[in-house]
């Protein structure tokens, strides 16, 4: 255990993480001081965004994911309802929502939109890595939503399944949370009505510079005060949950290798029919269990659990990822700076994953520790000392290789490019 004091342990967003996973971590609901990953002046650009192509409607099965409830409703085709580039800050777009929507209530989400925006995502990423280090990382992919509510109530965490714990920081307003604690029994129905007493329940309040945590098993209900903005992190922790999603993965890997047909089949009839006789029902039925016995069983389920892993890890849960950025024409000349971590996993006995920002790739297991030093940690470096780490003297054989290595590294967001003017 670390003897520093606490304030000695605080990181940037001034949370003490180690002695927060020893207290409250998979524990008891608490409120904080917090700063949270970033500024209220980054959520009105990435709400624009976000919230362009559901101008026309609801859209099903994308990412980010926008949903305008107002009143008692979700509004499926919200319309200029939502922030568009005619709003030029925050204020303006909530002063005009005011006029257009008088003395209503309303929640707009944002689901997931940090694949928009890197380097969002990646503060995101590092203010919970602090957290993940001390009470591991998650195999699963949290959900962030980006919420801006007025004088609204939210019910649906009254409802869902508590299979989610839950980090909110507050970002401009007041949140009041009320929850329930799973264990207790269902939840009475008067835990839908914020202003009242409800026996076995707990109020959570925070304002701007807070951040509110309770553990899975919890239901709540959300009442947003005037002008609320804030950031939540959703965190799988129901252990049904990664059962559920190796499921998927095995479906998806037995239905990737059938080159069958693979229409459904139904029982027989007519007179001498059976459903054991070839091609019925119960040899079709028989064969996907073989073949689902067999991915199972398999390399292919553990190399792709394996990658899956390396992934999320390099992205401390976020998924989505951002996309790549564009290349650069890096020769030996090129100079550069280690900026991003990365997660190194070995692959069978002659490779190894590395995985950059939810990114993944393979090298030789022989070159991996090589490269990985030549690399450095954070000191400049060039493309000409990776090269010679590789080569054997002056054979400059593998210099298409490295380069084509640096390429993806700095399209990954691992390495950057130090320009003249700051050596």
């Amino acid at each position: 255990m670390s003897t520093l004091a606490p304030e000695a342990r605080r990181t940037p967003d001034g949370v003490d993480w180690e002695l927060f996973a020893q207290r409250h971590w998979d524990r008891r609901p608490v409120r904080l001081r917090a700063r949270p990953p970033f500024g209220l002046e980054a959520v009105h650009p990435l709400n624009v965004v976000s919230c362009a192509p559901f101008r026309a409607g609801t859209r099903f099965w994308v990412m980010p994911d926008v949903r305008f409830l107002l009143g008692d409703g979700w509004l499926r085709a919200p319309g200029t309802l939502l922030p568009d580039t005619a709003d030029p800050t925050l204020d303006d777009y909530l002063d005009r929502l005011e006029a257009e929507v008088p003395g209503q209530g309303y929640l707009l989400t944002v689901r997931q939109p940090l694949l928009l925006d890197h380097a969002l995502w990646s503060a995101v990423r590092d203010t919970v890595s602090g957290l993940w280090r001390h009470v591991g990382w998650p195999n699963l992919p949290l959900t962030a939503e980006v919420l801006t509510g007025d004088r609204f109530v939210q019910h649906a965490g009254a409802v869902e399944a508590p299979t989610h714990a839950a980090l909110t920081w507050v970002l401009r307003g007041r949140m009041d949370v009320t929850l329930w604690d799973e264990r207790g029994g269902p939840p009475p129905a008067d835990i839908a009505e914020p202003d009242r007493d409800v026996p076995g329940a707990r109020g959570l309040s925070a304002g701007a510079g807070e951040l509110l945590y309770w553990p899975g098993g919890r239901r709540h209900v959300d009442t947003y005060r005037e002008r609320c903005v804030a950031l939540r992190l959703r965190i799988p922790v129901d252990r049904g949950l990664p059962f559920t999603a190796l499921r998927d993965l095995l479906a998806d890997l037995v239905h990737a290798g059938r080159d069958r047909d693979e229409t459904v089949p139904y029982f027989p009839f007519g007179s001498g029919t059976g459903i054991g006789d070839p091609g019925g029902v119960l040899p079709r039925l028989t064969a996907l269990g073989d073949e689902l016995r067999g991915a199972v069983e398999s390399e292919r389920l553990r190399r792709t659990l394996r990658v899956r892993w390396a992934a999320l890890r390099s992205a401390a849960g976020l998924e989505p990822i951002p996309v790549p950025r564009d290349g650069v024409a890096i020769t030996r000349d090129t100079r550069f700076r280690r900026t991003g971590e990365i997660v190194r996993m070995a692959d069978g006995p002659a490779h190894e994953v590395w995985a950059v920002d939810g990114n993944v790739f393979t090298l030789p297991g022989a070159a991996g520790d090589r490269v990985y030093a030549a690399l450095g940690d954070g000191a400049e470096t060039g493309a000409d000392d990776v090269c010679r780490a590789l080569a054997a003297g002056d054979d400059d054989s593998n210099d298409p290789t490295v380069l084509a290595l640096l390429d993806r590294l700095y399209r990954l967001r691992g390495i950057d490019l130090v320009e003249e003017g700051t050596r």
